[in-house]
């Protein structure tokens, strides 16, 4: 499964007069079954996410809540770190002389 969620700079759109910056996080997610250990118990899944950039990190996780868990920590991040340099494109304070 390929997930690719919107919220690294793809590539800048005009847009009227100003210029937006796209943000992008791309993810490999692999699923996979493991046997049970007894016969009354249900088959855990696993989990591994490839994060999908030039620093290719993996991560696993043992149930699926840590794994959506893990990407939305990721992606408020990404959108929190997006905001706060576009917040200083954007103040005239931080605008050189």
């Amino acid at each position: 499964m390929l997930v690719t969620v919107l919220p690294k700079v793809a590539h800048l759109e005009k847009n009227m007069t100003k210029q937006v910056k796209h943000i992008y996080q791309s993810f490999l997610v692999r699923c996979w079954l493991l046997p049970p250990t007894t016969a009354d118990e249900p088959a855990p899944w696993r989990f591994e996410l490839h994060e999908v950039s030039a620093e290719s990190q993996k991560y696993r996780f043992s149930d699926y809540e840590q794994l959506t868990t893990f990407v939305a920590a990721r992606l408020t991040a990404v959108a929190t770190h997006s905001r706060q340099g576009n917040d200083k494109e954007d103040d005239p304070k931080g605008s050189k002389p």
